[in-house]
């Protein structure tokens, strides 16, 4: 699931290994750069893209809808340089892995104002509530 707590997407510039640099492009964004106040261009549009033609319901819109609020904070700053360092934060095709992980570092650093994911938390428990039993009914798992 797009935000999952094991969910690791992220994007990154630069990266060193074997002697080269690498770049890592984050595919898995629901929102367009307008959407979220990106400062720049996503290179992929490939989720926003599968889920156009998807049908949702009204629980996983609200999972949508308290995720872009949370793409929307991170987007109306700038974080502190050892954050952005550690975080691998030089693209703006940052993925949820990051995001997840800047902003509660913000609320520690206290430079900007907090950011709750208390909102976004509830709608997530509320869907996954609503999926667990479909798990054995869909046959996902076996009783």
């Amino acid at each position: 699931m797009l935000f999952n707590g094991s969910n690791q997407t992220a994007s990154a510039d630069d990266l060193e290994w074997n002697g080269k640099k690498w770049s890592i492009v984050n595919h898995f964004i629901p929102y367009t750069e307008t959407e979220v106040g990106a400062p720049d261009r996503f290179e992929s549009d490939f989720m926003l893209q599968y889920i156009a033609s998807k049908t949702f319901s009204n629980e996983s819109n609200e999972v949508l809808m308290a995720g872009k609020a949370l793409w929307q904070a991170y987007f109306a700053h700038t974080d502190v340089r050892t954050v952005r360092d550690e975080l691998k934060l030089n693209r703006a095709d940052v993925g949820w892995y990051q995001i997840r992980k800047a902003l509660p570092a913000r609320n520690v650093g206290g430079d900007f104002a907090p950011v709750s994911f208390k909102p976004f938390e509830n709608t997530y428990k509320a869907i996954s509530e609503k999926l667990q039993p479909q798990v054995y009914e869909l046959g996902f798992l076996r009783n």
